[in-house]
């Protein structure tokens, strides 16, 4: 990969904002999209670090593909400045995953379920808009329902390949509550071990909603920022407007 450390190290960073697992949060839950339902997240997402500002505008897709089973592409067209730099932009790297629920106990209102999740490098890496290799997402979600609350919970491991990279581990627990219909608010804590050779722990949070619009149209909405490792999150912001069909 013929390109300076800043670069890799900011698509290195940059992937991991890419990996928005439970829109509008990155703490996913477990369950999978309905049988023969789609659901389309039209997002904008981006980080500001000490260095940078990167994101990018997304399509991701989601549909019931088999019983308790989600199949996922996400396809991102990235931009990156770094400080003093030119703005560059193009197509990020394409996500292609499938959700796997193996348990769903209804009564206890408790599931749980698989996410593997593959990066192809489609982005330019030299521009800091791509990792140059190909990554492997391996999460496992936990959830416990009960009345207006809803917890989530979960970790994964980031399989990365790419030189100055470093597998990396994430941890993230989220709450939210149904306020009626058509809101819902969520907080979560989380935290991801170096994900390069140059790169800190981190731990941050986001808060965030979901909105109810229209009949199968939902506002999804979150900020936050890094509590540990700062220079790499002083903040964050995910919009979507999603579609179920």
């Amino acid at each position: 990969m013929a390109c300076t450390k800043g670069p890799v190290l900011l698509a290195l960073l940059g992937v991991c904002t890419v990996v928005q697992a439970g829109p509008p949060f990155l703490t996913d839950d477990p369950e999978p999209v309905d049988l023969h339902h789609t659901e389309v997240n039209l997002a904008l997402q981006g980080t500001r670090a000490a260095d940078a500002t990167s994101g990018s505008v997304a399509a991701d897709v989601n549909h019931g593909c088999a019983s308790e089973t989600q199949c996922h592409i996400a396809v991102p067209v990235g931009f990156n400045r770094p400080a003093g730099g030119s703005m560059q932009a193009g197509v990020g790297d394409v996500e292609l995953g499938v959700k796997y629920r193996f348990v769903n106990r209804t009564a206890s209102g408790f599931m749980a379920a698989v996410y593997p999740t593959v990066f192809l490098p489609t982005g330019d890496s030299s521009r800091g808009l791509g990792n140059g290799r190909p990554q492997v997402w391996l999460p496992l979600w936990l959830q416990q329902s009960s009345g207006t609350w809803t917890w989530d919970a979960g970790t994964g491991y980031l399989t990365n390949p790419a030189p100055g990279a470093r597998n990396s581990w994430f941890f993230g627990l989220l709450a939210q509550r149904a306020l009626g219909e058509r809101l819902k608010l969520g907080a979560e804590v989380f935290h991801r071990t170096p994900v390069a050779d140059a790169a800190p722990h981190t731990t941050g949070f986001n808060v965030g909603a979901t909105v109810r619009m229209a009949k199968d149209r939902n506002l999804l909405l979150s900020i936050g920022r890094g509590l540990q490792g700062v220079s790499a999150n002083r903040g964050t912001l995910y919009l979507a407007w999603q579609l179920e069909l």
